[in-house]
């Protein structure tokens, strides 16, 4: 099926369509999501069929929201997306590469070079500063610590944390927090940005602050943003909002 329900042609026409009418044809996107199934098995039960062969491609430099029903599979899809975890048929593409050939190993790497994740809880390292959290991705790729920390400093500047570089998470407030989360999404000049309800435990005000943020630092980095929110605000903020339901996507 594709994003609308209609059925679906051929991968291969199915990936060039979406890619002509992001006006990029001829250009590898960023992401790519072609026939995506995720099924699991109970112990006892019957199979739970979760994604039921869902398509998604998303050009550099586009936001995209994923609405739906909480248990529709939202989070789930992310996972996908973001290498976390494996579908049960159909392919995830990241800047061409099939994720599904990838070892363990080498699916770590990937996520580590290529997806920045902001999740809706921070994640933050309590006993480290906010420098040192959003250096953490640089330094496990193995870049130079001096170089990392100074690329780290820069982003923190640009999310507005330029004078909280030493302090550590307890020390800053929740969306300071979020902001650090982003600044380290981005530490290491990812494809993509993937966003599981990034402002879900902010108050109102700082929600719309941060929803600035993520598309605001999108623009300037250049990144393809996928955002899963239940936050009507923020989805309307979106280049496209896409509704997950029964396993597909629809547009809205």
């Amino acid at each position: 099926m594709s994003e609308t329900g209609t059925p679906s042609a051929h991968p291969a026409d199915r990936t060039g369509r979406r890619a002509e009418a992001n006006g990029r044809a001829g250009e590898t996107p960023p992401l790519e999501a072609i026939g995506l199934h995720r099924t699991y098995r109970g112990v006892a039960g019957p199979e739970l069929h979760i994604l039921r062969g869902l398509d998604l491609a998303l050009a550099r430099g586009e936001s995209v929201a994923i609405v739906g029903a909480s248990g529709a599979g939202k989070s789930t899809l992310l996972h996908l997306l973001g290498a976390l975890d494996r579908p049960s048929a159909g392919l995830v593409l990241v800047g061409g590469t099939d994720i599904s050939t990838l070892n363990d190993e080498a699916a770590a790497e990937l996520r580590n070079r290529r997806i920045g994740f902001v999740f809706q809880f921070h994640h933050l390292l309590r006993d480290f500063t906010a420098l040192e959290n959003v250096a953490v991705p640089a330094l496990i790729r193995g870049d130079d610590p001096a170089g990392a920390k100074s690329r780290a400093a820069g982003l923190l500047r640009q999310v507005g944390l330029g004078g909280r570089l030493g302090h550590k998470p307890r020390e800053l407030s929740g969306g300071e927090r979020q902001r650090a989360a982003v600044a380290r999404a981005l530490v290491n000049e990812p494809l993509i940005l993937l966003a599981d309800e990034p402002t879900g435990d902010l108050d109102a005000d700082t929600s719309g602050d941060v929803q600035d943020l993520l598309l605001e630092m999108k623009e300037r980095h250049g990144v393809a943003l996928a955002v899963v929110t239940h936050n009507r605000e923020l989805a309307a903020k979106a280049d496209r909002v896409l509704r997950l339901r029964e396993g597909i996507l629809e547009n809205v």
